[in-house]
C-alpha cells in the first residue's frame, strides 16, 4: 500500500502475512448479489468543477510528468476467482471487525497480525499451531484479525496494553460452536491457563494466565456461524482492566458481526432458494479501477516487499482504520464525508460523498502527518493542488479532484511526483457520480 496512512508494517507499508486461498477455498465457493455502479468518466478535462462550488485550478494534465504510471482507469475486475475469493469477502468483513480503539481508546498503535484470515494457515500467526489446527478448524470458511496496542510512551510509563481481535466465520453453527470450545481447550493446554467464563456471557469461554510481560485474558465465543476471539494483555497493576475490557470486546463485536452481509455459501445459497453468480464482485463500487497499480515487474520481484495479501483491495472506513498509523482520525473522517469504499493497491483511493468531504479528507491527512513529525514539501510541476511531505525518508504526496483523493508514497521525491500526477490524471476521467 501506498502511504503512511496504512502502516502497521512499515513506514510505507502493511504486511499482511501469509494469505492462501486452498483446501477450505477449494471446497467452499460464495455466491454474492451485491450492486455495482459503472465507472464511465463524467469528465475527461482537467480543471472543470466536479460540481457547482467546487472550484478547482486548472491544470495542463498533457504537461504533466506522469513517467511510465498508467495514466487511465483500468478495466472493471468483474468477479472473484477461486484463488482470491476469499480475500475480497474478508476484506468486506473487515468493516464489521471491531478496531481496537473503540474497546480501549488507548490502543492505537495498529500491529501484527492485522489481516485477512483465509484458513488455519493464518491462524496460527494468531494462535499457537495446537489451537489453530484443531479438527474443527476444517471447517473453517475465513475471517479477519485486528491487532493494536498502547503507544511507545506507555510502555515508559507502565501502561503497555494490547489486543487482538479476531472473527473467523465457520460452515455452521455447529460447527462454530465445537471450534471455540477446541481453540479454547488447546490454547488453554498450551499455555498452561486457566478455564473460565464471564458472567452474562455464557456462550464464552475464557483463558487467563501469566505472561512475561504481565496478565492475558484470552476469550473463544460462538456467534451463529462465527468463532470471535479477543486476546487482551496488561501489567500486573493494570489487570482490573482485563474482565471489562473483554467484555466490551464481546458485546461490540457481537452487535458487529451481527450485520455483516456475509456471501452465502454454496450450500447456504441452495438453503435459501438463491440462484446466480456463485462469486462475489470485485470492486463492486468500482472505485479500485483509480487506484495506480504495482507492475508486473514489482509484482514478480520477491524482494519487492509488496503486502501481496493487502493489495488490489477495497475497504470501509473500519477497514482503513485497522492498519493506519492514525486510527482514530481515519475512521472518524471517511465515516463523516461517506467514503464508505476505499482502495488499496500502489496508490490509495478515497471517495468522499461530495467535493467538500475529499477537501476535509485531504487537510485532516495532512494535519495528522504533521502531527506525527512530518514537514510539508513542494508541489509536482504543473499540479498545485497536490500536496506533498516528507519525513526524511519517504515522500507522501495527497490530490483530490471532484469526490476523489489519491494518496501514494515513494523513497524519491521524483517517483512521488509522477505518482500523484498520474493520479490526478485518471481521477480527470473518474466517475463523479459513483456510488
Amino acid at each position: 500500500m501506498s502511504s503512511r496512512r496504512t502502516a502497521a508494517g512499515s513506514t510505507t507499508t502493511h504486511r499482511a502475512g501469509r494469505a492462501t486461498a486452498v483446501g477450505v477455498a477449494a471446497a467452499v465457493a460464495l455466491v454474492l448479489a451485491g450492486c455495482s455502479v459503472d465507472g464511465e468518466p463524467t469528465s475527461d478535462v482537467a480543471g472543470k468543477a466536479a460540481s457547482p462550488g467546487a472550484a478547482e485550478p486548472s491544470v495542463d494534465v498533457s504537461a504533466l510528468d506522469t513517467g511510465t504510471y498508467p495514466t487511465a482507469p483500468r478495466p472493471p475486475f468483474g468477479t472473484a476467482t477461486q484463488e482470491n475469493i476469499l480475500q475480497i469477502e474478508g476484506q468486506r468483513m473487515a468493516q464489521f471487525i471491531v478496531v481496537p480503539f473503540e474497546v480501549d481508546e488507548d490502543l492505537t498503535k495498529a500491529g501484527m497480525p492485522t489481516m485477512v484470515i483465509t484458513g488455519p494457515s493464518n491462524v496460527r500467526l494468531v494462535l499457537d499451531r495446537s489451537a489453530a489446527d484443531v479438527p474443527a478448524n476444517k471447517a473453517m470458511v475465513g475471517g479477519y484479525v485486528a491487532t493494536a496496542s498502547t503507544p511507545p510512551e506507555s510502555l515508559r510509563a507502565g501502561t503497555k496494553r494490547a489486543l487482538n481481535n479476531m472473527v473467523v466465520r465457520y460452515l455452521t453453527p455447529a460447527d462454530a460452536t465445537t471450534a471455540a470450545k477446541q481453540m479454547a481447550n488447546a490454547t488453554a493446554a498450551n499455555a498452561k491457563g486457566r478455564i473460565g467464563t464471564l458472567p452474562g456471557l455464557p456462550g464464552t469461554i475464557t483463558v487467563s494466565h501469566d505472561s512475561t510481560d504481565g496478565k492475558v485474558l484470552m476469550a473463544f465465543t460462538p456467534r451463529n456461524n462465527y468463532v470471535l476471539y479477543q486476546w487482551y494483555e496488561t501489567t500486573p497493576a493494570q489487570q482490573d482492566r482485563l474482565e471489562p475490557t473483554i467484555r466490551t470486546a464481546v458485546e461490540k463485536q457481537s452487535a458487529l458481526i451481527d450485520k455483516f452481509p456475509a456471501t452465502p455459501t454454496k450450500a447456504e445459497a441452495a438453503a435459501r432458494g438463491i440462484t446466480g453468480p456463485t462469486r462475489p464482485q470485485m470492486d463492486q463500487n468500482h472505485v479500485l479501477i483509480y487506484a495506480l497499480p504495482y507492475s508486473e515487474e514489482e509484482l514478480k520481484n520477491p524482494q519487492s516487499g509488496i503486502p501481496r495479501g493487502s493489495i488490489q483491495a477495497v475497504y470501509g472506513p473500519r477497514g482503513m482504520a485497522h492498519q493506519s498509523s492514525d486510527p482514530v482520525t481515519d475512521f472518524n473522517v471517511l465515516t463523516e464525508v461517506g467514503s464508505t469504499a476505499n482502495a488499496v493497491d500502489k496508490s490509495t483511493v478515497y471517495r468522499a460523498s461530495t467535493p467538500e468531504g475529499a477537501t476535509k479528507i485531504v487537510d485532516t491527512f495532512l494535519a495528522s502527518n504533521r502531527n506525527a513529525g512530518w514537514t510539508d514539501a513542494g508541489s509536482p510541476p504543473g499540479l498545485p493542488s497536490a500536496k506533498c511531505q516528507t519525513n526524511s525518508t519517504v515522500f507522501f504526496c495527497i490530490v483530490q479532484k471532484g469526490r476523489y483523493v489519491g494518496s501514494v508514497s515513494a523513497r524519491e521525491e521524483k517517483d512521488a511526483f509522477q505518482q500523484i500526477s498520474a493520479q490526478y490524471v485518471i481521477f480527470t476521467k473518474a466517475d463523479q457520480n459513483a456510488n
